[in-house]
């Protein structure tokens, strides 16, 4: 039986403005479109998605020197996290595009570009499952309310 409560997800183009205010050597952007308006700030459920992730996704993380993100800026649209990493640097945008739509935006610049792009091939399709989960998490509940790939 199908799971009623699951959400889509989709990839997207990366159009948020603060991932394309200037370069980076990569950058994905997910959405979902949500059954009822979301009254969270994106900080909310971002950080909430974080910590749901997986204990080996939390271990991978704690090991490639991601500690606490720098909160840039947050408000009730827009959550703006970036951590400075030995291989790159991370931007994490979290907008409330509209009161059932969200997007999470992921933006790398590369600091040892060789050795970044190895283990970015190596993390970046857990980053892309997890970026979905995350987009989709549920403060109300503190639990992720179900995905489906687009």
């Amino acid at each position: 039986m199908k799971d009623e409560t699951a959400l889509r997800t989709r990839r997207v183009e990366v159009t948020d403005p603060i991932a394309t205010a200037r370069r980076y050597d990569y950058t994905d952007a997910f959405e979902v479109r949500l059954p009822a308006p979301d009254p969270h700030p994106p900080e909310t459920w971002l950080r909430g998605g974080i910590s749901e992730s997986p204990p080996w996704a939390r271990r991978i993380t704690s090991m490639l020197g991601f500690s606490e993100w720098q909160v840039i800026e947050s408000g009730p649209d827009v959550v703006h996290l970036e951590m400075s990493l030995p291989l790159s640097h991370v931007v994490l945008v979290g907008r409330k595009v509209e009161p059932t739509r969200r997007t999470l935006t992921t933006a790398l610049t590369h600091q040892r570009p060789v050795l970044s792009r190895l283990v970015w091939a190596l993390i970046g399709p857990a980053h892309r499952r997890s970026a979905r989960q995350i987009v989709t998490s549920s403060p109300d509940r503190g639990e992720n309310p179900g995905h489906h790939a687009a």
